[in-house]
């Protein structure tokens, strides 16, 4: 299922002139969780797609079929999200491993040493 690109989304609000605060209130949301999803896609919750299908006067498969024209599929790239939790993951990875192999380095001193 092709879901909402968040830009689409932005465009939608914008072209209307809804500030971020006031859509946010008339999607019953918080500001910070309409720019989630502004940059990245829209959550398939049907109580969020519902209320927005009546604020832009589209249908939800209507919205899908215009994000996808205007944007492409989803799938096809990383959200902002997907590539944060890559870039992070592998730096944590990173972290762990250095301190293992520092602990090691340690330990081996250690035993030479005593």
């Amino acid at each position: 299922m092709d879901r909402i690109d968040g830009r689409f989304l932005r465009d939608l609000r914008s072209e209307r002139g809804y500030s971020l605060r006031d859509f946010a209130q008339m999607v019953y949301s918080s500001k910070s969780a309409v720019q989630r999803w502004e940059k990245s896609s829209v959550p398939e919750n049907e109580q969020i797609l519902k209320r927005l299908s009546e604020i832009f006067d589209l249908s939800v498969e209507r919205m899908r079929e215009l994000s996808k024209e205007k944007y492409g599929e989803k799938g096809k790239k990383l959200s902002p999200e997907q590539a944060a939790e890559i870039k992070f993951g592998t730096k944590s990875l990173w972290i762990a491993m250095a301190t293992v192999l520092g602990l090691g380095i340690a330990s081996f001193l250690l035993v030479i040493l005593l």
